[in-house]
């Protein structure tokens, strides 16, 4: 059994492929006043990477408890959010009979910063490789935020494409109307039955800004979250079921949160992100199920630096300077 790690870097040692990548100043803190987190679930890591494994090998982790380089290298590439559009792609043509209420995939992964066309409306960029709203920025047709007319903006993408290979662009959803996700675990299948197992752990409800910073989770039972999120109980199942069939034919082994989002008129984005990994979510539902609901901290520095903790119902992380 390996040790829990809270290592919440992961995406962006996925970013640059290096085993023994060191996180910016701040991240690494971030770890360092949080790693009390990890006591909370039973084992393993945030999440992985070949960054995770020198970890653990320095930590006299045996070999042979460690996954392999390809299976490492399988992660980083379902990581990609390349991936995740065109997994959302499919899931919308596969799941036609829910065609009004699903948002159409229009997510682009452009390796130029003159295909980003904002006449039709404000886009959200993302990096490939990136967590909790970090790499997220918003371009329009006004001075300050044009891809191309904006020479810092221009920097910024063209950095992002030398530094990860492109970048993903969709509509911005300025009528988003709430965060939601779905966890799921991904496990090997029972002796009797070699093929995988994929269980649904259950939703979770998040708060973020504008462009998809992240806030908080709330700590609630899945009644409460299902009133929250305020869909079609058989659209939810769908989703669901579709996730557990594709899940199943992947090599990865581990948790996954599936980020979605409502907009104001009820329809759905059913894949925001696809996080192959340990979740905020996720924490929040384990939180639940132990009875840590009342506010209070969890873990870190509150006097000056990183601090998790339950308030007004919501698991947050603040930062104290």
């Amino acid at each position: 059994m390996l040790p829990a790690l809270f290592n919440p870097s992961n995406d962006m040692a996925l970013a640059v492929n290096l085993s023994r990548y060191v996180p910016p100043r701040r991240i690494r803190q971030m770890e360092e006043d949080l790693c009390g987190l990890s006591r909370l679930w039973n084992e393993g890591p945030w999440g992985w990477s070949a960054a995770t494994k020198e970890r653990y090998r320095k930590m006299n982790i045996a070999a042979d408890e460690l996954p392999g380089d390809e299976w490492l290298a399988e992660v980083r590439r379902l990581s990609n959010r390349k991936w995740a559009a065109e997994y959302y792609h499919t899931l919308t043509e596969r799941l036609n009979e829910w065609r009004e209420r699903l948002v159409p995939c229009r997510v682009r992964y452009v390796c130029e910063s003159g295909e980003l066309d904002t006449a039709g409306g404000p886009l959200m960029v993302k990096t490939p490789w990136s967590s909790s709203g970090r790499g997220n920025f918003i371009v329009d047709d006004t001075p300050a935020r044009h891809p191309t007319r904006n020479p810092a903006v221009r920097q910024r993408i063209e950095a992002c494409i030398r530094e990860q290979g492109g970048v993903v662009a969709e509509p911005f959803y300025a009528d988003k109307a709430l965060d939601f996700a779905m966890e799921f675990q991904v496990e090997d299948g029972t002796a009797d039955n070699r093929r995988t197992s994929v269980r649904f752990i259950g939703y979770s409800v998040f708060s973020t800004d504008e462009t998809g910073h992240y806030g908080g989770n709330y700590v609630e039972s899945q009644e409460e979250l299902l009133r929250r999120i305020d869909l079609p109980r058989s659209l939810l199942q769908t989703l669901i079921d579709y996730h557990c069939e594709a899940f199943s034919h992947l090599s990865y082994r581990g948790p996954v949160g599936i980020d979605m989002m409502r907009l104001a008129d009820g329809r759905v984005h059913p894949c925001v992100e696809i996080n192959f990994r340990m979740t905020m979510g996720l924490l929040a539902l384990q939180l639940y199920d132990k009875g840590i609901t009342a506010d209070q901290r969890l873990a870190g520095v509150p006097e000056h630096g990183f601090e998790a903790c339950i308030r007004r119902g919501q698991l947050v992380i603040a930062f104290h300077p």
